[in-house]
């Protein structure tokens, strides 16, 4: 029998339930006599990791939302390396780890989800929008988002501290030159690509640097649509600074590839920074400099965090960022610090 079984026979949430389990405070003394109680006589005694019954596993969900694919798909082994860590970080915690991937409305996934057999769900957000925040609030157990900051909404999240890594890539492109800065940024709304854009432009200000709309280009973000949509600025004539900062390497790599095809030559005529460090940045032609996203980090500090909140419950919302620093490669000059 499970946490959640006896919640629902209790008329408790799970947390309080395994509140008194571990014997933790945030329960009343008579609801917490109410629940020794009824745990007494369905004779079952605390198992490992505060489970209840010899024979009553835990499990998560991982749920893989997929709107576009855009970013979900086609970002080059992103999420894949997430997952791994969710899995071995399951693995150590004992948790059996269930995966699905919905490609219809989130609401329409919430909906459908089995949750009798779950103890936690992951879920990811990297295509979640605002407009969909509330649907979140259907799930009716534990639950962290993943890649994802969910602002101004109440919930458990971790993604990367997108903001302050796009100031040390700005920061270390303005130390490179003193010409104006462009941008290669998602046509794809993202609350991710939003954050850094948001540090992209509050960096230029801090810099003193003009952000100048005609170096500002706006593509696709996949490989073929970022080659495609710089091929389409370079036959309109578009001019390009010689140093230049892109959301993500994806859009980095395709941009690169149609500047190079152009005659530019990276980087001594162009000096390129990515963002997310995906295995394709480091064979690309030539290989991307990028910000490194701790993605191993990222999806075993979700697992933990999905575990506090099973096992203790959360008074107020976890909201995790975590950062990380560049990666020097070739397609800009300076590739050792």
């Amino acid at each position: 029998m499970t946490i959640r079984e006896i919640a629902k026979i209790a008329n408790v949430s799970p947390a309080t339930v395994s509140l008194v389990i571990n014997n933790r405070p945030g329960v009343s003394e008579a609801k917490r006599q109410e629940i020794l109680a009824l745990l007494n006589k369905l004779n079952y005694a605390k198992g490992k990791r505060g489970k209840i019954g010899p024979s009553a596993p835990q499990s998560i969900l991982f749920l893989k939302y997929i709107k576009t694919g855009f970013l979900v798909e086609e970002n080059a082994g992103f999420i894949s390396k997430i997952l791994d860590a969710v899995e071995q970080e399951c693995s150590k915690l004992s948790y059996t780890l269930r995966i699905q991937v919905e490609k219809k409305s989130l609401a329409d996934a919430i909906n459908a989800l089995d949750i009798s057999h779950l103890d936690g769900l992951l879920v990811i957000g990297t295509e979640i929008d605002p407009s969909e925040y509330e649907v979140l609030h259907k799930i009716k157990l534990p639950y962290v988002v993943i890649d994802n900051s969910m602002p101004n909404f109440s919930c458990h999240s971790i993604t990367m501290a997108n903001e302050e890594m796009v100031h040390s890539a700005v920061t270390y492109l303005a130390s490179l030159g003193d010409g104006p800065i462009g941008y290669i940024h998602s046509q794809f709304d993202a609350q991710n690509f939003t954050e850094r854009s948001n540090g992209f432009h509050s960096t230029m200000a801090e810099l003193g640097r003009e952000t100048r709309k005609e170096f500002c280009y706006l593509l696709e973000p996949t490989l073929k649509g970022a080659y495609l949509g710089m091929k389409h600025y370079i036959k309109q004539g578009a001019t390009f600074p010689s140093l230049i900062f892109a959301d993500n390497d994806t859009l980095a790599i395709g941009g690169m590839r149609a500047l190079a095809e152009a005659g530019y030559r990276i980087p001594d005529d162009i000096q390129i920074v990515g963002f997310d460090d995906v295995y394709l940045s480091a064979t690309s032609s030539p290989p991307l400099t990028t910000l490194h996203v701790q993605r191993t980090m990222i999806g075993r500090q979700a697992v933990r965090m999905l575990h506090e909140v099973i096992c203790q419950g959360s008074a107020g919302d976890i909201k995790m960022k975590i950062g990380s620093g560049l990666v020097y490669r070739e397609s800009t000059k300076e590739i050792t610090r």
